[in-house]
């Protein structure tokens, strides 16, 4: 039994050009996959795990409540790994295994926002799983959460006026969207803020992991990269680097401090930023 690469990191960090990465050199992150390269089947089972501890994908705390109780963690592994085994995850490897992906035969992983919070979890699954850890500057990460939430927001939205006639006579536990949190440039740094300390804290006693910050991927991208692959024992071609480098944009790296309104954001908020070794 081959045990998975995790990806690990707050939204909107870079965790997907990590995952693209991995997937270009051989890692298989999943027949499953979303436009954002996260995997259907392991997505849905992070959620359910949220859901039982009361948490949301923009509120993570209340994981530590689940994660902190033994008898509750022990119901929720028992159903994980029913799950893991079972044919539903033929549609994360594309492949008819005995024993799900518990018999999966190559270097594999999934890439996940949910997956620091839920760390506790898939660690007593797969003690020996790797770890790469994706950091990004958390006004960065603001501003993209911002920017993708009130665009979902207006689409929400509109539907709910679509079908408001109908909830006249029928009633709807349906929100008109969960959470927004992350609409505001306040609101989504706190986000991010919380969930580093959550990912800090867990990962704290995990010696088998390794760091990467967003920026120095973009700057530095053959030294990044080359970081990864060694962590992960993986050999590629000096085409297959090269190809990969040619995808990665460098002007993505701090791209705040090209906007005023977002400079001055950040000198607002410099001692949130500090606390994670970043600065305005």
């Amino acid at each position: 039994m081959a045990s998975p690469i995790l990806v690990v990191g707050m939204h909107r960090s870079g965790t997907s050009l990590v995952s693209r990465i991995l997937d270009d050199c051989g890692v298989m992150m999943g027949k499953d996959l979303q436009e954002d390269h996260e995997s259907l089947f392991f997505i849905s089972l992070n959620e359910w795990i949220y859901e039982n501890a009361g948490a949301s994908w923009e509120r993570p705390i209340a994981l530590s409540e689940l994660t902190n109780l033994p008898p509750a963690m022990e119901a929720i592994e028992d159903y994980v790994r029913k799950r893991l085994s079972s044919r539903s995850s033929r549609a994360y490897s594309g492949r008819a295994l005995k024993k799900g992906v518990f018999d999966m035969d190559v270097m594999w992983g999934w890439k996940d926002p949910r997956n620091g919070p839920t760390l506790p979890l898939w660690r007593s699954i797969w003690p020996d799983m790797k770890v790469i850890h994706v950091i990004r500057h958390g006004v960065d990460v603001a501003a993209s959460l911002k920017t993708r939430n009130s665009a979902h927001w207006e689409g929400d939205v509109s539907r709910f006026k679509k079908w408001l006639p109908t909830y006249s006579w029928r009633s709807s536990k349906s929100p008109i969207m969960r959470g927004q949190r992350s609409s505001t440039l306040e609101g989504a740094l706190s986000f991010w803020s919380e969930q580093l300390e959550i990912e800090t804290e867990i990962l704290g006693s995990i010696e088998n992991k390794i760091v990467v910050r967003y920026e120095e991927l973009l700057s530095s991208p053959r030294e990044s990269i080359t970081k990864i692959l060694e962590y992960v024992s993986l050999q590629v071609t000096e085409e297959q680097l090269l190809t990969i480098e040619e995808t990665i944009n460098p002007s993505r790296a701090f791209a705040f401090r090209k906007d005023p309104q977002l400079s001055e954001f950040a000198e607002n908020n410099s001692e949130t930023l500090e606390k994670h070794g970043y600065w305005p």
